[in-house]
């Protein structure tokens, strides 16, 4: 009896989990997430505040549970689904493109997303910074293998060249999200430009055509 009642309390507690987040995704998506608060997430789900703030400390916690998911969807495919025959460059423009049509799709609820969880300590933010390590090291893995067929530079710390790429990558998403009238493929011609003259720096001599 005791575990019967347990199993009905855990699933209460999951349908409740389920509606906070639902109701949050379509007042996130509708609104900007400063004008949502945890009184109409609440009411859209149909719950009390005090059972928004029992299943997630904050808002911004609630944000990244919502969106994190489609986040590490996005790495998982294209990290799966990336061109292993084209130069370098093309890879990694490949994949950051995929990033930014995401994000075009609601440009105002991923620029707040970014804004309050990026900053954060990782500690805030547990699932986007294991996407973010996650997402490293597959950078770091494809500069591994550029390293292993004599494109990339024996000496270059394929963790330190994923970092810089990384950081050119999250300085285009900047310019993207302040500047509205930026398209998708201005910001990747952008990083592109940004990303060509970082290798240029790593790649050994003579390989400069694998860059792109």
């Amino acid at each position: 009896m005791f575990n019967k009642k347990m199993n009905r309390r855990e699933i209460s507690k999951q349908e409740t989990r389920h509606l906070i987040l639902k109701a949050a995704r379509k007042l996130f998506t509708q609104r900007s997430m400063e004008e949502c608060t945890i009184r109409d997430i609440a009411r859209k789900a149909g719950v009390s505040p005090a059972s928004v703030v029992v299943h997630f400390k904050s808002k911004t916690a609630l944000l990244e549970e919502v969106l994190s998911g489609d986040i590490g969807k996005a790495v998982s495919e294209l990290s799966v689904s990336v061109p292993k025959s084209t130069g370098l460059l093309d890879r990694l423009m490949y994949l950051s493109k995929g990033f930014f049509s995401l994000y075009n799709e609601n440009r105002a609820l991923y620029r707040g997303f970014i804004r309050y969880t990026v900053f954060e300590p990782a500690s805030e933010t547990p699932l986007m910074s294991r996407i973010t390590e996650q997402y490293l090291r597959f950078l770091s893995g494809i500069i591994e293998e550029e390293k292993t067929r004599g494109v990339v530079r024996p000496e270059v710390d394929s963790t330190v060249a994923a970092a810089s790429v990384f950081s050119l990558y999250m300085g285009a998403l900047i310019t993207f999200f302040r500047e509205p009238e930026m398209t998708v493929e201005m910001v990747t011609d952008l990083l592109a430009s940004m990303t060509d003259c970082y290798l240029r720096g790593i790649i050994r001599s003579g390989q400069s055509e694998y860059c792109s």
